[in-house]
């Protein structure tokens, strides 16, 4: 196939993912345009998305997250009570801080 263009609507963005994979959907803001068969370009992975897709799965971020802000100072106090427990919870927090500073 080639490129294919889709009107800016739902229908047209339903349509633009129907297209058989694989493919590449982009949408321009005037449209979807839909690269497949010898125009298909691989999504390049950034180490951005590398970067969040480790962070998601980085247990103890995950139950942070989770958490209500009187639960995170509950669970501070009773769980960071020594320089290794406190080690850790800086360098989890560090590692969100990371994350979320390149949204900037």
């Amino acid at each position: 196939m080639s490129v294919r263009i889709f009107p800016p609507s739902k229908a047209g963005e339903t349509a633009a993912f129907a297209v058989s994979d694989p493919k590449t959907v982009t949408f321009t803001g005037k449209e979807f345009v839909v690269y497949d068969g010898v125009d298909y370009k691989a999504p390049v992975v950034t180490q951005d998305e590398v970067d969040r897709t480790a962070a998601r799965g980085y247990v103890k971020l995950n139950a942070l997250k989770n958490m209500t802000p009187a639960q995170v100072q509950t669970w501070v106090a009773a769980n960071v009570t020594n320089l290794a427990q406190a080690q850790d919870a800086i360098a989890t927090l560090a590692i969100a801080v990371g994350i979320l500073a390149r949204q900037l």
